[in-house]
């Protein structure tokens, strides 16, 4: 597997991550007048990186605007869909190897960040029972500010499904045609409905519905531990085997959280619920190859915004793990 982190811009980040031995970087590009993501742009960004010794085959995500009237079903999205088309070709003529894509119509929810950590680190956190008393405001990733700040209508799980299967109806097919991977992101938090609005990648049957819809190897998962792991009831290790099984995790974020819906914290990769051991040699035994991102962080007492601290300390954990199992074997 490919260790990454996202890129926090500037050169001296770059250094910083290969300082660590880090060699994958994921990041995200913007559309372009056209409004699809444009290969000239992804060529540039691409290139940039290469200049200072890493590698981008992962773009995180599919900026919203592009395709938030398929999400929602509105006006206007056979148009949109027509500029994802774009951009998955641009993509793939870019050579980057990977689009993840969310489905989230109300974007990520947490609740706090709690000073309530290990050695009193603060750390992310989802309360349902808060949310509930403050919904909009536990809304914390608008996807570049394209939602409305509450919906203006309920959604229903049948109506969210019915505009993913006509996402993908659109999109695999020219995935597969340019070589590029989809993965889909679940729903962070993994609540089956907020404020009215379905959220349909919150469970295994979801999960499965998604990469069922259009069966075809360019269509699967950015396999969020974190998220994954905070579904009720769900078994990281068991999904990674049967999901990676069947060659659908295409993108994986690395996070282990304490606790499931309706209440978890983003803890450090040694003290949460997963075992990280066994998801990581599950990693390996499916066969995945691919990139692997260090996915948020507690914060850490002098750290900097970029959490680099934190981050350095995952990556190394995620090393270790990596090392050990490649080295010792089973």
């Amino acid at each position: 597997m490919k260790i990454a982190l996202h890129d926090a811009g500037g050169k001296e980040y770059l250094q910083f991550m290969r300082q660590l031995g880090v060699e994958y970087v994921v990041s995200a590009v913007g559309p372009g007048a056209s409004g699809a993501l444009e290969v000239d742009d992804i060529l540039r960004k691409k290139e940039y990186f290469a200049e200072h010794g890493v590698i981008w085959d992962v773009i995180e995500n599919l900026d919203p605007r592009i395709y938030y009237k398929v999400m929602l079903g509105e006006e206007g999205r056979e148009e949109q869909m027509d500029r994802v088309c774009e951009s998955i070709r641009a993509v793939g003529e870019a050579g980057i190897g990977v689009l993840q894509y969310q489905w989230m119509l109300l974007g990520g929810l947490r609740t706090e960040y709690s000073p309530t950590g290990r050695g009193g680190a603060r750390v992310p956190r989802f309360d349902m029972a808060v949310a509930a008393r403050m919904p909009a405001a536990a809304m914390d990733w608008l996807g570049g500010g394209v939602y409305p700040t509450v919906p203006d209508r309920e959604l229903s799980a049948s109506q969210v499904w019915d505009n993913l299967r006509y996402f993908l109806a659109r999109a695999v097919p020219v995935a597969e045609e340019c070589g590029v991977k989809l993965a889909a992101h679940p729903d962070d938090a993994p609540v089956p409905v907020y404020m009215g609005v379905a959220r349909i990648l919150v469970d295994w049957d979801g999960l499965q519905e998604c990469v069922d819809a259009v069966p075809s190897p360019n269509s699967g998962l950015g396999f969020c531990m974190g998220t994954i792991g905070t579904m009720a009831n769900m078994d990281v290790v068991q999904a990674i085997r049967h999901f990676g099984g069947l060659g659908r995790i295409h993108f994986a974020h690395f996070r282990n959280p304490r606790g499931q819906v309706p209440y978890f914290d983003e803890v450090f990769p040694d003290e949460g619920d997963i075992d990280m051991v066994a998801a990581v040699k599950a990693l390996n035994e499916v066969g995945f190859d691919g990139v692997i991102r260090i996915d948020h962080c507690p914060g850490v007492i002098g750290d900097n915004p970029a959490a680099d601290r934190s981050f350095a300390f995952q990556v190394g954990y995620l090393q270790g793990l990596v090392q050990a199992l490649e080295r010792l074997g089973d």
